[in-house]
């Protein structure tokens, strides 16, 4: 739906792809930080009143507390926003909005305490963590597999379906076209687990990572314990040292691990452009659309494009982010923080990557007949098999004689190629079809998938 937001949004995400990415919002928004920061806050006051035994909550307390936070709506978000406005700190204006906001419920006693012995840091860490987590479980997790179960019944559909390998762009050897599918999610897999089980680490230690004031006004209270127990009951890691500056190492590991895994869709994004412009794949034809301005006749495969495209723009950032957020000067400094403020825009550009690789998937057709028939233009293929068998049978010099007979040749006849062997010998050969000669692609697929299936749970 066309509208006049959508047409005057600075950014294509925000603009052109709403409709494909809007549900990045509920994590990667200003609304959304906000959201989560209150939340860090509010599991924080609870914790800390608790631990502290300082204006200590009933259970009724907390859940009436806890369904405050829960009903918070985005006019509360726009009130921190005037309220940021005013003193020019968003972490400020989320401490002041909150402890007004517990004056209004019956909360009053608890404002002394919201935000007690933190820095900025403690809560935009954990606020992230918690928003990263959330998105790769809810979004990420499940869009990617969804892709990898798609490729994994496309493999094997085609497991069968020779075709043609290319090694430096040229004539190599017969494979299958389920088989080099499954290469590719091979890859994807790999990369993919380790996403799924990475567990981002997170820092409550205050202004330079020392706990100082908490440790001084409370001496007798286990810190440590505390700050560890507060982050894995956020499903977060506990980062034991650091600075004011949150380590930084798991969540680059993330955007590292995200980059590589992007690197395979757009590797393979490029090659099915290619398969397509070589004949192996017919698309599906929607009458309405339109491929050209002026050649009536063209069907591009313009999915591959974008998603190359998208996917080149996410790695450029996710580059960015992961040399920026895993470093600070001195114990602190702010300019991570503008940067941070963008991983909603290289994951938006991926989501829409995923999408359009998905959508050209699902057009395609393999052209099995014209997959076969290119293979058996091709005898000079069996050379590799027919120097090899030489060797085993004692033949000297057995590669230089074959390669005489067939390198750099179009037209290769194998019956010529074999003329000279004795009878026998050629009966021996005589079963070698073009057709078949594709090894043990059949198995490797088969084997691969039931790993994959295993290792991904899907």
């Amino acid at each position: 739906m066309t509208n006049k937001v959508a047409l005057s949004a600075l950014s294509p995400l925000d603009g052109r792809y709403l409709d494909k990415t809007k549900v990045l919002r509920n994590y990667f928004s200003e609304a959304a930080l906000i959201k989560y920061r209150i939340k860090v806050e509010i599991l924080y006051l609870i914790k800390l009143t608790h631990f502290l035994n300082k204006e200590k909550l009933s259970l009724s307390q907390e859940k009436k507390l806890m369904s405050w936070l829960d009903n918070l709506s985005f006019k509360d978000w726009e009130k921190v926003k005037r309220i940021e406005e005013k003193i020019n700190h968003d972490n400020q204006a989320v401490v002041y909005f909150i402890e007004k906001e517990l004056k209004k419920i019956g909360f009053a006693n608890l404002s002394p305490w919201v935000h007690w012995g933190l820095t900025s840091n403690d809560i935009n860490n954990l606020a992230y963590g918690l928003i990263l987590q959330e998105f790769l479980k809810k979004v990420f997790l499940p869009l990617q597999k969804q892709l990898i179960k798609f490729l994994v019944n496309f493999s094997q559909k085609n497991k069968l379906v020779v075709m043609l390998a290319r090694t430096h762009g040229k004539v190599a050897l017969p494979t299958t076209l389920g088989k080099e599918i499954i290469v590719y999610i091979s890859k994807a897999a790999y990369f993919l687990e380790k996403i799924e089980k990475l567990k981002l680490l997170g820092k409550l230690n205050g202004a330079v990572g020392n706990l100082n004031s908490q440790y001084l006004i409370f001496p007798d209270k286990d810190w440590l314990k505390f700050s560890d127990k507060f982050i894995t009951g956020l499903g977060l890691s506990f980062e034991l040292a650091s600075t004011q500056f949150r380590n930084g190492v798991s969540e680059v590991h993330l955007l590292d691990l995200s980059r590589q895994l992007n690197n395979v869709w757009l590797e393979m994004s490029r090659d099915f452009w290619l398969y397509i412009s070589l004949g192996y794949f017919t698309q599906k034809i929607n009458k309405d659309e339109v491929g050209s301005s002026t050649m009536p006749h063209k069907v591009n495969p313009i999915d591959f494009e974008n998603a190359e495209g998208n996917l080149q723009l996410a790695n450029s950032l996710l580059l960015t982010f992961a040399n920026k957020l895993s470093n600070t000067r001195l114990q602190r400094d702010l300019s991570d923080k503008t940067v941070e403020r963008n991983l909603g825009v290289a994951f938006g550009y991926t989501l829409l990557a995923i999408q359009s690789l998905s959508r050209g998937l699902e057009k395609m057709n393999a052209d099995k007949e014209y997959l076969k028939e290119e293979v058996k233009k091709h005898p000079e293929m069996l050379s590799e098999a027919f120097q090899l068998v030489l060797k085993s049978w004692g033949k000297n010099q057995a590669y230089e004689v074959v390669k005489k007979e067939v390198r750099g040749k179009d037209k290769v006849v194998w019956e010529e190629l074999i003329k000279n062997l004795e009878e026998n010998r050629k009966k021996e050969l005589a079963n070698w079809k073009l057709e078949k000669y594709y090894g043990l692609a059949e198995k490797i697929v088969d084997l691969e998938t039931k790993r994959i299936k295993k290792l991904l749970k899907i």
